[in-house]
């Protein structure tokens, strides 16, 4: 049953675009934000923030984030998801060709025209400019739920083994 899990949870992460991540201000007050994201081959997230906006304020303080990433569209009581925890950091600069490469060559499900397109080049242009930046999260765990479990049950899976 774990490998058919590892899929299920590579097959949410594919078919998604938006993760939900968790971060807490240096006064333990938390904060979720969605963000779109990008994936590399070892399922390390990418998404691109403003250095200024509060989820990345947070991050600076604590870089340990939690995330989920899920399709909202589903039906009441059978939604499924990835939950995860991960490490949050500024991409490097060795690291930026890496970056951008996973970000704008992705295959989006919704709206991938947008990435390569106008609004795809502003924010290119902001990126140079570095007003907005790539981050990179890099999980420690991932969960998915059982769907042979007859409540609600999670099971830790390896995406990158």
């Amino acid at each position: 049953m774990q490998k058919g899990l590892e899929e299920l949870a590579k097959d949410i992460i594919k078919k998604s675009q938006y993760m939900t991540i968790a971060s807490v201000d240096a006064r333990g007050v938390p904060w979720a934000s969605a963000v779109c994201y990008a994936y590399d081959t070892n399922y390390n997230f990418y998404w691109v923030s403003l250095p200024s906006s509060k989820h990345q304020a947070n991050i600076t303080h604590n870089s340990k984030i939690s995330f989920t990433i899920f399709d909202s569209h589903q039906d009441w009581g059978e939604g499924i998801g990835v939950q995860g925890e991960a490490t949050v950091e500024k991409v490097k600069l060795s690291e930026i060709a890496h970056a951008q490469k996973t970000f704008f060559n992705r295959d989006y499900p919704f709206g991938k025209s947008n990435v390569i397109s106008a609004y795809g080049e502003g924010l290119k242009s902001l990126l140079k400019g570095k007003i907005y930046l790539f981050y990179k999260a890099i999980p420690t765990k991932i969960w998915v739920p059982d769907p042979e479990a007859d409540v609600d049950a999670r099971v830790e899976v390896t995406l990158n083994s």
